[in-house]
């Protein structure tokens, strides 16, 4: 009894042939890969006090501060609040800056009001746009996943 040695293709062929006598993963949707030019993003925490802890974090700079200082184990944690306080010394500085700026020109007939009413426009929409980073990063620290403030987020990370 001589044993026929297969080719591949004959293999693939005979394979592709063959009925599987189990039926019941059939009815489970394939899964589907990331595309290569979507990010995955990753998974800071699993545990639910962590990922509360962090989200008030990302919520309250004080509690964030308080947590920069006394959190030393974990990675999650003290990622969100560095995030948390880095977004808020930011938007101090732009308040110091637009109030200096208000200060040195704003008492100059005509231009000086035009000036400040453009400083006010600045200001609120700076505050709207770090309130869109903060509820942000809150939904992002109570899902687990790590999020990294745009521009000046990558400099944080090596606080952490």
């Amino acid at each position: 009894m001589e044993r026929r040695r297969r080719s591949q293709p004959e293999q693939r062929r005979l394979w592709q042939d063959e009925t599987l006598e189990d039926d019941r993963y059939y009815d489970v949707d394939p899964v589907e890969e990331a595309p290569s030019g979507e990010r995955v993003e990753e998974i800071l925490a699993t545990n639910r006090t962590v990922m509360l802890t962090c989200t008030l974090a990302a919520m309250m700079p004080c509690f964030a501060l308080f947590l920069f200082f006394a959190e030393r184990k974990s990675r999650a944690i003290r990622h969100f609040a560095i995030q948390s306080l880095g977004l808020t010394v930011f938007h101090l500085a732009l308040a110091a800056l637009l109030l200096a700026v208000n200060a040195l020109f704003g008492g100059i007939p005509y231009i000086g009001f035009l000036l400040n009413l453009t400083l006010w426009i600045v200001y609120i929409s700076a505050a709207i746009v770090m309130l869109i980073l903060r509820i942000r990063m809150m939904f992002f620290a109570w899902r687990g996943a790590k999020f990294t403030l745009p521009l000046m987020g990558h400099m944080l990370d090596r606080f952490n």
